[in-house]
């Protein structure tokens, strides 16, 4: 493994910019085009965004992203002990959201 890091934060909304910042600080020595930070930012975003809104529902938890560079290979993980999927074979439907309510 050629890196690794792991933060936690309070899962409120305003920590999603903090997470997008984190995930591309991590990766500013590879020099990636910024097409391709862009595309990792969205992916933070949503991910966490999820964490937060799904997890945690109206409670405040902790949101756990960890980041590793192995080689060419970029992998983050975003994880919670939130409330979790009822039903993740719908779940994995593609637009599949347990809020339509909130805007997407």
């Amino acid at each position: 493994m050629k890196n690794y890091m792991k933060v936690k934060f309070l899962s409120k909304n305003e920590n999603v910019i903090f997470s997008r910042t984190v995930a591309v600080g991590f990766l500013v020595n590879l020099n990636l085009e910024i097409s391709i930070l862009n595309e990792i930012k969205t992916a933070i975003s949503e991910a966490v965004t999820n964490a937060i809104i799904h997890g945690y529902e109206d409670n405040v938890g902790m949101v756990r992203m960890e980041g590793k560079i192995s080689g060419k290979v970029i992998e983050y993980t975003i994880s919670d002990r939130g409330c979790g999927i009822s039903d993740v074979k719908k779940a994995r439907e593609p637009l599949y959201t347990g809020k339509p309510e909130l805007e997407r």
